[in-house]
């Protein structure tokens, strides 16, 4: 995953089927949510199929995008609570 961690996983292979061909996917995405994923580190690692190439990819199945945004929220929360969270991103997932 380069040098910056996620704190989502320590995986390196993508979070869905393992597969060791990956792009980081930024959970919260969008202008301003891209740069507070990026200095959270609250990104994964997916494969094309997974990220973007298929109606499974998380840009286009609800119900992944919706899992990786609540497990996200779960580590940021851990790491820095609700409050931060709801001051960052202002919408709980949970």
């Amino acid at each position: 995953m380069g040098c910056v961690k996620s704190i989502v996983t320590e995986e390196e292979t993508c979070f869905v089927c393992g597969n060791p061909n990956v792009h980081i996917h930024h959970i919260f995405y969008g202008t301003a949510n891209r740069k507070k994923a990026d200095k959270h580190r609250l990104t994964i690692p997916l494969c094309q199929y997974h990220h973007q190439d298929s109606k499974e990819g998380v840009h286009f199945n609800k119900t992944l995008d919706t899992r990786l945004k609540k497990l996200a929220q779960e580590k940021f929360e851990e790491k820095y609570g609700h409050a931060m969270f709801m001051q960052e991103f202002g919408r709980n997932y949970l």
